[in-house]
Parts: C-alpha cells; structure tokens; sequence
C-alpha cells in the first residue's frame, strides 16, 4: 500500500482527517480557537481561571487538555462553570440526594435553553441500594429507576437521556469527549458545529450513545 495512503488511512481512524488543527499551540492559540467556535465564557470568568494546570501540561496535550478544563467550574466562589459549551463529569460522583438531579441541571445547562427539563427530582440511598430520578420534559413526566453500584453513576440514565431527547427538533445531539479516565466532557452540538470543533481542533468527539 502507498505509504502516503496508509498515514491518511491512520490519521483517519483516529479523528484527525481534513484537520486543520496548528501544530504545537500554544495556550492562547489554543484558547482563541475554542472562543472562535463559541465556547464564551461565562460572567465573572477570565482565561487566568483555565490556568489551573501547568502551561507546558497545555502544550503537551494540545486541545484536549483545554476542552477538559473548559468543562469545569472556577475554583474561586461563585464555584461558577467556565462556559455552558461543555461539561467535565466525573462518573464516581453519586453520593446522596440530589446527585442525579445535579446531573440533569447539568446536561440541561450545556444546551444552552435547547432542552429543558422540570421538576427535577431523585432519591439516592447508597446502604438501602435504591436511586431514582424523575422530571417533566416535553410535558410529560418520567420516572427512572437506576442501579446503584457504590458511589459509581448509573451510565444507562445517559443512554436513556439520549433516546429521550434525540427528536427534540433542535438539532442538537449530546456529544461524548473520552479523557482516558473516569471522567468524561460532554457537550451538545448540532452535526455542523461538532464537525467545526473536529476540524478545528482534531478531537475526536464522538456522539453520546
């Protein structure tokens, strides 16, 4: 095989295709490129909040370092997310009441007013194994049942989210950023603007299933 066809063929599998992503970034390359594809900060934040982490660590993880941190709060009070573009979540994050509705304000919050889910409500009790979670979305009411594995989130509520949602008429789809840990940066993104972010950038986000 043309070895010029097979390092495309491997650029391929790994999401870098027709990347336009520079090489070598630096902090603020990388920064100014996500503020071009909209990922606005929210009041009160200013990118001295991102550098929360070595510069060089930016460097040698060039994009997917910044979209992670991009998906966290400031560590300052209002505790305030950094941008309503994308959300870092930690799957070891069950611990009480209240978990699970954190989750969906959370999920809803990244659509930026798309989707919008009421009268959210869970019940969470790690000893007695038991969990739901329960809204109104679309006008009409869902109640789940999930699984309780310690303080572990039950993955299929993602799954159930997405097969909820997935007609909304938005055109908007949650998208599923792998950070090679137990975390995992979520956003919601329309077919064009995940394929901006793609080009851009050349993570390879993927859509949440």
């Amino acid at each position: 095989m043309n070895k010029t066809l097979l390092l495309m063929g491997i650029l391929s599998f790994f999401g870098f295709k027709n990347s336009s992503a520079p090489k070598n970034p630096s902090f603020e390359e990388q920064l100014e490129i996500f503020m071009e594809l909209g990922f606005e900060l929210n009041a009160g934040v200013t990118p001295s909040d991102l550098e929360r982490w070595d510069k060089q660590d930016f460097l040698d993880n060039p994009f997917s370092l910044m979209y992670l941190t991009l998906g966290q709060s400031m560590e300052r009070e209002h505790w305030t997310p950094l941008t309503n573009r994308c959300w870092d979540f930690d799957t070891e994050a069950i611990e009480d009441h209240g978990s699970y509705t954190d989750i969906i304000k959370n999920l809803e919050r990244i659509t930026r007013g798309r989707l919008k889910f009421e009268n959210v409500k869970d019940y969470v009790d790690i000893e007695e194994e038991k969990a739901w979670v329960s809204f109104t979305y679309d006008g009409k009411d869902y109640k789940w049942k999930l699984e309780v594995d310690n303080d572990w989130v039950d993955t299929q509520l993602f799954s159930n989210i997405v097969n909820l949602t997935e007609n909304n008429h938005s055109k908007g789809r949650f998208t599923y950023f792998d950070t090679g840990g137990q975390n995992a940066v979520i956003g919601f993104e329309t077919p064009e603007s995940l394929k901006q972010i793609q080009k851009k950038t050349g993570l390879k986000i993927s859509w949440l299933n």
